[in-house]
């Protein structure tokens, strides 16, 4: 199976591997393009803002990957805006060594532990879990420097069709989020759910053969399938660290209890664990029922205006296309000398301004994105394609001067396309054909958050200075 890497999932990692260690540095912005200027040819710096034309419409964002991601997501969210989204998830269990189960007189319980430190909703809902023993193999994930897969897995997978048909445990339980004595860190939470006592029994009973190494392993016992049942309630999302060490743990695991003897009148108990690490397969599936949202009429056909709100979800929820057709005038508008010869614009500064509407978002309530992603448009591709979205060229002079944090004291999130503009002024094969505004951290983070649309008072705001050469 293998299945080409999605564009946007790529500039994604790129985004944050880059724009976490540079966010803190400090430049002038509105210097940015003067070193190109020799001085006695300026003629005159003008500055313009572009409300009008722009439009912005709410669609599905595209199909998310989501293997391997740095928190498995469960558990069902009845956003009171957004709608319903439910997550499960599937993974491995694998040897931290060969058992050495001693001599085993009885096989006690079979326990599975999620630990988790945060939660998108409240924990006033009661939440269900059941948990099925995988039938079916699933694979790590590998990805070649071209971003093809040998096992990649997307937001659609049917885990449940990969499991065997009945649940071979249950757990009904209240989310909790607690601090620590000093309030600087949340504590870890743990979930224990008994298991099959079969199950127990299979695993007691492996034989030498079926527990040499990990491949093998993992085809003798495929793992499990957690899966989150539905509530009418809010609900919530609930985010779990696979492997973070803490007193010599790593969470979550399987521990098998049992009894053994030490002497013909002397019993004790211990415990094998089998552990989720990095070389565990681990896949989450996302639905979102988008049914009587404000934005459900966007979501099922182009509207003919584009709407005074728009919407960012992360899970492979929404995303916003933005057209700003005036763009291109730029190009068009450069100045003609008597010799016929075109001397362009000097594009000073870009900036591209999106408001947060923060009483739609609720962020007191619900976490806003830390940062969102804008990716240009490539018209001569085809969605899905290598190179359809791309970042700007400013993200790759600077992903601190490209922005795309969120300004807490503006209430908004701010894009630099100083250098895009310019390029689309002086360089034939790069075409304005859109943007597409999504969250980062998609698989793996529960975030939302309403914008001011382009047909709302706020607008979305292009503010350009530029410079006229002689």
């Amino acid at each position: 199976m293998k299945r080409k890497l999605a564009t946007q999932s790529k500039l994604v990692i790129v985004f944050t591997l880059l724009a976490i260690g540079l966010w803190n540095c400090q430049e002038d912005p509105n210097g940015t393009g003067m070193e190109l200027l020799p001085g006695s040819d300026v003629k005159t710096v003008r500055q313009d803002v572009e409300k009008e034309s722009i439009s912005a419409y709410t669609e599905k964002d595209m199909l998310l990957r989501t293997d391997e991601p740095s928190y498995n997501l469960f558990g069902t969210f009845n956003d009171p805006l957004f709608g319903k989204t439910t997550s499960h998830f599937a993974t491995h269990f694998r040897l931290g060594g060969y058992p050495d189960f001693k001599d085993i007189t009885q096989v006690d319980s079979l326990v599975l532990y999620l630990r988790y430190k945060e939660l998108y909703g409240d924990t006033l809902t009661m939440q269900s879990l059941k948990v099925y023993e995988l039938a079916d193999a699933i694979y790590l994930d590998t990805t070649d420097a071209t971003g093809t897969g040998d096992f990649p897995y997307y937001q659609d997978v049917d885990l449940k069709a990969l499991a065997n048909p009945n649940p071979i445990g249950e757990l009904d339980f209240y989310p909790t989020f607690r601090m620590d004595s000093t309030e600087t860190d949340t504590l870890i939470q743990e979930l224990a759910i008994r298991l099959d006592d079969a199950l127990a029994q299979k695993l007691a009973n492996a034989d030498s053969l079926d527990m040499i190494n990990n491949d093998v392993f993992t085809e003798f016992f495929k793992g499990l399938y957690i899966e989150s049942q539905g509530t009418d309630n809010e609900g919530a999302l609930v985010a779990m660290n696979p492997y973070i060490e803490r007193v010599g743990k790593i969470y979550p695991d399987l521990r098998l209890y049992y009894t053994y003897m030490t002497d013909k009148d002397t019993t004790n108990r211990d415990s094998v664990i089998y552990r989720v690490n990095k070389n565990a397969a681990r896949i989450n599936s996302f639905t979102h029922d988008y049914t009587n949202t404000p934005f459900a009429d966007q979501l099922n056909e182009h509207p003919s205006e584009p709407d005074s709100l728009i919407y960012l979800q992360t899970t492979g929820g929404l995303r916003t296309k933005i057209n700003i057709p005036t763009l291109d005038n730029w190009k068009d508008s450069v100045t003609i000398t008597p010799e016929n010869k075109k001397i362009p614009y000097v594009i000073n500064k870009a900036e591209l301004i999106f408001q947060v509407d923060t009483v739609a978002s609720d962020f007191h309530n619900y976490k806003i994105p830390s940062s969102v992603v804008l990716s240009a448009i490539d018209g001569s591709k085809e969605e899905g394609d290598e190179g359809y979205l791309y970042l700007p060229h400013d993200f790759t002079v600077s992903p601190a001067l490209y922005g795309g944090f969120y300004n807490s004291e503006e209430a908004t999130y701010n894009f630099n396309i100083t250098h895009h503009l310019q390029k689309i002024i002086e360089e034939e094969d790069i075409t304005n054909d859109g943007f597409y505004l999504s969250t980062l951290y998609q698989n793996e983070r529960a975030r939302r958050v309403v914008l001011k649309g382009s047909s709302s008072h706020v607008g979305i705001r292009l503010e350009v200075t530029y410079t006229i050469l002689k």
